[in-house]
This record gives structure tokens, sequence and C-alpha cells, in this order.
């Protein structure tokens, strides 16, 4: 064999030798690996005080109550705002329209109340005057009225039969002698049973009108406030302090209702919510002092209380398996306050949490 090709064949034993070694580390680096992990599993199976949870925040989506475009986009990803603070704006142009006719509508049934008001009032006066009778007054005008209509018919009437007065000329003396009558006789005796019903039928109805223009009023009152509440929501607001987590829209786009524009995290306290079966939940008590780490804060031991244990099983369980028998067991969330937090939690960082641990999670 020549030398060229014993180089050859001592390179290639060598790297044989190379990838052989390699393989090995990696089978040992893994039997070591999940010999690890079954020795916390273990672990875990051993300790059922220790659970893993997760970092919850109170997160809020900014909908939309209007359709139409965005006017303003006031705030970034990331920025930090302040309850109140206007985040964005939509083009108001369709709801104002919607509050002028709204106020317009208003206008028009106050204007039509004001008119039944009115004739309210006039078929009220003419009931009373039905009612009680001409004023004095009144009754003395009719009584000079009919005298002298009745005069003067005495004076045509030998007139007349003697041929010195025409027959129309008599004929309208006599109409106004008898209507002077009439109305003197009225206002002495007072108005006919029919017409004081009348009266009263015409009050009827005009107080019925009122009472109609006062529902029409107030439903108007209701539309001008409902739009003007809507008006209101052409402008996005922070509902608390925080930071702003997503802006979904641009200038100039257009919006439909319910849609989520923007998402902001509070900037309210963090908590830890764990799930813990019903087989470890006699070691969570309300009030309770747990041990919390997380894995982003190596080294480091938090404590907390528990606040919360919720009285509805999770929809999650844990199914009959070798380790727990025939039986699936339910868990159940469990709330936990950070006491001594002094690092930044993000929503959802695992936390692992101890409760046998500091008072064993026995009520304080």
């Amino acid at each position: 064999m020549n030398p060229e090709a014993q180089l050859n064949q001592n390179q290639n034993q060598k790297s044989l030798i190379v990838k052989i070694v390699l393989v090995a580390a990696a089978i040992v680096l893994a039997a070591f690996l999940f010999g690890m992990y079954n020795a916390g599993r273990a672990g875990a199976q051993q300790n059922p005080a220790v659970v893993q949870g997760s970092v919850k925040v109170t997160e809020i989506d900014l909908n939309s109550m209007l359709d139409g475009y965005v006017e303003a986009v006031n705030v970034a990803e990331g920025d930090e705002v302040k309850a109140g603070d206007v985040l964005l704006k939509i083009e108001p142009d369709i709801v104002q329209a919607k509050v002028k006719e709204a106020e317009a509508a208003l206008g028009q049934a106050q204007a039509g109340l004001a008119q039944a008001q009115a004739a309210q009032q006039a078929a009220q006066a003419v009931l009373n005057k039905a009612e009680n009778g001409a004023r004095p007054e009144d009754l003395a005008q009719a009584e000079a009225a009919y005298n002298y209509a009745a005069g003067t018919y005495e004076r045509m009437k030998p007139l007349f039969e003697a041929g010195a007065v025409s027959a129309n000329d008599f004929d309208g003396v006599e109409a106004q002698y008898l209507a002077a009558k009439a109305v003197y006789e009225t206002a002495q005796n007072g108005a006919r049973p029919e017409d004081i019903a009348a009266a009263r039928a015409q009050l009827a109805q005009a107080a019925g009108a009122v009472s109609q223009y006062q529902a029409t009023i107030k439903q108007a009152e209701g539309a001008v406030e409902e739009a003007n509440s809507y008006l209101k929501h052409a402008e996005i607001v922070a509902p608390t302090d925080g930071v702003v987590t997503a802006v979904n829209v641009e200038k100039g786009e257009l919006i439909s209702t319910g849609m989520a524009l923007a998402s902001m995290r509070a900037a309210s306290e963090a908590w830890v919510e764990v799930n813990v079966r019903e087989t470890s939940l006699s070691m969570v008590k309300q009030g309770g002092q747990v041990e919390l780490t997380f894995p982003a804060y190596e080294g480091q031991v938090f404590h907390g209380t528990v606040t919360n244990v919720s009285k509805n099983p999770d929809f999650a369980i844990k199914k009959a398996t070798n380790e727990n028998g025939s039986f699936d067991v339910l868990s159940y969330a469990v709330k936990i306050r950070l006491d001594d937090m002094t690092e930044t939690l993000y929503a959802g960082m695992t936390a692992v949490v101890d409760f046998g641990a500091g008072d064993g999670g026995s009520a304080e």
C-alpha cells in the first residue's frame, strides 16, 4: 500500500472513532437528562405540596362601540398610559348626525306638547263655562241684546202686518230676535247636557294628546342621551393605568362595532395561579402562606398568600392511571398574592409554589 493510501485510511479511522465517541457522549447525556427528569418527576410525586403554575396579569381589550374610520392613533405598543388618556379617536360624523336627528325629534315633540297643552286649557275653559253657567256680565250682555232685538221685533211686526215693511226685512228682524232670545235663555239656564258632554269629550281628547306628547318627549330625550353616549365612545380612553400591549388599527382604517382596537396590561399587581389536584387540596387554606420560585429568577425565593380557592373544579382532570387507581382526579384553581416580589413579572411566566413551606398553607 502506497503512503498516500495509508494516510487516508488512518484519517478515516480517526474520523470514525471521533463519531463513535460523540454518539456515545450524546447517549450518556440523554440518559443523564432522562434520569434527572425521572428524578424530578419522582420528587414531584413524592412532594405533592409543590405545584407548578403561571403568572397572571390583568389584560384589557379595548373594543369599539361605533362603526367608522379611525381618526387618530395616539399610542404605540409598549407605551405607558394613565387612566383617562385618549388612546384612539373615531371619526364622529355619523354619530353627530344621529345626535342632531334625535335633538330635532325632541324639539318637534316639545312643540307638539305646547300646542296640546294650549288646546287642553281652552277645552277646560269651555267646560268650566258650560258647567258653571255664564258670568254676570255675560248674562247682562245677553239680556241687553235680547231686549233690543225684542223691541225691534215688536215695532216691526205691526208695520209688516200693515205692509209697510217687506217680508225680507221682517224675516231678518225676527231671526235676530229669536237668536238673541236663545242666547239669553241659555245664559239664564246654563248649557244643555249634550253641550257639557261634548265639552268634556273635547277636554279628554286634549288631555290624551298631552300625555302622548309627554311620552314622545321622554322617548326623544332617551334617544338624545343614547346618541350623546355613543358620541363619547368616539374616543377610546384608558380605563386604568397600564402599558399598551397591542395596537390593532391604523389611522384611516374602517372599523366595525365590537372590533378589538387595542389591548393593554393594567398596572395592578400580578398574581400566580395554580391548579391543585383534589388529592392535595387539604394542604391549601384561604390566607395560608406559601413560598414561590421562578425559573426566570433562579436562586431567589419569594413569599405569597393564598387569596382564593375556586369553588368549582377545573375542566382539566387527571385521567385514571396506575398512580391514582381507577378514579379521575379533579383540580381546583388557586390564586396566590405575591407579598414580597421585587422583580418584573410577565404574563405566563412559570412559577413553582410550595404549599408545604412557611406555615404549611394553614390559615393565619
